[in-house]
């Protein structure tokens, strides 16, 4: 019974940390100042959409490494290379696979695609670091 139990819990605690990120749970996190450069007259243009992205992708970048520390602070050693393995295969995942959706001959909005594909993945990777399980071993 108590290995059914730890095995349960295993399993809660996975799901926890792959967790589906719902769509409104990543446009919850775009900061007040994203939603006024998109709304600003400047912000309609192609270039002006990507100028506005680009500046909120430092600011969720930020809070992408904050949720790295802190899942990280959590783990043990062992627990650390794997996850440090993770994010180090996620980067150039995110990169390649938002990249894909940018080509010449979709034209310019496809600039604009890719880049909010970049900043959406990392909305929602930060918000799967900051549901990662505690390092806790089990009895």
């Amino acid at each position: 019974m108590r290995l059914a139990w730890g095995l349960a819990l295993s399993l809660a605690l996975a799901g926890a940390a792959q967790a589906a990120v719902a769509p409104s749970e990543i446009e919850a996190r775009y900061t007040p100042q994203y939603n006024a450069c998109l709304d600003n007259p400047e912000g309609a243009s192609t270039a002006g959409m990507i100028a506005c992205i680009e500046a909120e992708l430092k600011v969720q970048d930020a809070g992408l490494n904050a949720a790295y520390k802190s899942a990280m602070a959590k783990l043990t050693a062992d627990q650390k290379t794997g996850l440090q393995a993770a994010q180090r295969a996620w980067v150039p995942f995110r990169d390649a696979d938002c990249g894909s959706l940018y080509h010449p001959d979709w034209g310019t909005l496809s600039r604009v695609n890719a880049a909010s594909c970049v900043l959406d993945r990392t909305i929602e990777r930060t918000i799967e670091l900051e549901r990662y399980p505690d390092g806790t071993t089990a009895d």
